[in-house]
């Protein structure tokens, strides 16, 4: 046996991206996942798996193991955020007082008004990346979710993912404080032995479900206080708990996903593009201030296998 290529795809712009093991046995998404950047349109993110196949000690020499090569394609998608604002129209209203005396005022955006501006923009396009990286759907029609697949879409097209909802929970009866420590335990039981003791694997439940774990563990009386209220893993185990609003949960559609960090991988074209805003005089009619900021943006994984993904049953 030798090197088995079989499972690796065309060559498409394989660029200098290191090799992710995986893990066979052990015994740690944009902030705590891997981040490949350089990816204009569509890259390999390459593989490297390989087990231990015991022999005899004799004379005779038997290579019996194998060391398998694949890779995923990750794709990233162009985006833009506009916005132009003229603050001629903040005239009459409450802000003029902000805009600075004389004609040349009105050609720059007041600071106290950009300082907020610019963290409020900030906080809504992390939070539009956080729902785009699990739901991005390039087929949705819902312009926001269309410029990239999402996590949830490339998972739910692979079948090597391990299905979490160990108790076959419907939608009709949907996830309740009464339930929901049975869902997640569900979800944990259904790790891979392998990974099992890997220090970097996090449960991503959508806010609502967040909610409903931390009542029920008030109810059974295993709430662990925080100084911040928070629940940083799940009750006994060595998973990370977090919660985002990046994942499905209104009652009836609430989807959790638990994997590895290193396991999932953001495409960038630059380093946190998404940082880059710019705020500028519109250099034609100089009446308007622009703001703009383009990135590219992409999210994949490594092994489907590694990752329980929970849904409920229609």
């Amino acid at each position: 046996m030798a090197f088995d290529v079989s499972a690796l795809s065309a060559y498409i712009e394989n660029q200098d991206f290191p090799l992710i093991a995986q893990m066979q046995a052990t015994g740690g998404l944009a902030e705590k996942v891997n981040i490949q950047t350089g990816i204009k349109g569509s890259s390999n993110l390459q593989f490297l798996s390989t087990d231990v196949v015991f022999g005899s000690d004799s004379c005779t020499r038997v290579g019996a193991d194998t060391t398998t090569l694949s890779n995923r394609t990750i794709t990233v998608g162009a985006i833009a955020v506009s916005e132009d604002l003229c603050i001629k129209d903040l005239n009459g209203y409450w802000a003029q007082v902000l805009i600075k005396k004389g004609a040349a005022g009105e050609e720059e955006m007041p600071a106290e008004i950009e300082a907020v501006y610019m963290a409020k923009k900030m906080n809504a396009l992390k939070n539009q990346l956080a729902i785009s990286d699990f739901q991005g759907d390039t087929g949705s029609g819902t312009n926001n979710l269309s410029y990239y697949n999402g996590l949830l879409v490339q998972l739910d097209a692979d079948a090597t993912v391990v299905d979490g909802n160990t108790g076959a929970v419907t939608v009709a009866t949907g996830i309740s404080s009464s339930n929901v420590l049975d869902i997640l335990d569900g979800m944990w039981e259904s790790i891979p032995d392998s990974i099992a003791d890997a220090e970097d694997l996090s449960l991503w439940v959508p806010t609502s479900v967040y909610k409903k774990y931390v009542v029920a563990l008030k109810n059974a009386n295993l709430f662990h206080y925080s100084a911040d209220g928070e629940q940083e893993f799940l009750y006994g185990t060595n998973v990370k708990l977090c919660k985002t609003i990046g994942l499905p949960g209104a009652a009836g559609t609430e989807r959790m996903v638990l994997a590895r960090d290193s396991g999932i991988t953001v495409g960038l074209d630059g380093d946190s593009d998404e940082d880059a805003m710019t705020v500028r005089l519109d250099p034609v009619s100089e009446k308007s201030i622009f703001f703009d900021v383009t990135f590219k943006r992409g999210i994949s994984y490594s092994f489907g296998s590694e990752i329980v993904e929970f849904t409920l049953i229609p």
